[in-house]
């Protein structure tokens, strides 16, 4: 797979998921069991087993979004499906991290991040390795766009 499609392909899933996340029906709320945080709005499992509030899910969308603009770039959308992949690795990499701490998995009480959100973020961060760093080593560059002047 291409990283340009790989942007698109994560950029949907994640926008989806996040609009899909609001949908009362595909949350408990409130999720019974679940720790204390300081940002209740919109608190509870997604499908049963993620826990999320209002910025996992603000979160979410923004990424879907970023990675579907990424890969549309009329130009430039391979180096932008590049970087989109490689801040993927970084931030997800970083939650899935954060989450693996009982100082941290609350992000200072404001985001969820233990249990599957810790897999979820893992599974993003790897594949956003993949297509930021190993296959972007392979895939041919393209030629520069002249820029026009104007005069």
């Amino acid at each position: 797979m291409h990283p340009k499609r790989f942007a698109l392909i994560i950029g949907l899933v994640l926008f989806v998921v996040g609009v899909l996340s609001f949908i009362p029906a595909f949350t408990m709320n409130p999720a019974e069991g679940l720790p204390n945080i300081k940002l209740e709005t919109s608190y509870g499992l997604f499908l049963g087993y993620f826990a999320m509030n209002i910025l996992n899910k603000i979160a979410l969308i923004g990424f879907g979004l970023l990675g579907i603009w990424a890969s549309s770039r009329p130009t430039t959308n391979l180096p932008a499906s590049i970087n989109y992949s490689r801040t993927l690795f970084v931030v997800m990499g970083a939650l899935a991290v954060l989450g693996l701490f009982t100082s941290t998995q609350t992000l200072g009480g404001y985001m969820p991040l233990w249990g599957f959100e810790v897999w979820s973020h893992a599974v993003v961060a790897v594949l956003g390795a993949y297509f930021g760093f190993a296959l972007s080593s392979r895939v041919p560059k393209q030629p520069d766009v002249p820029k026009r002047v104007h005069v």
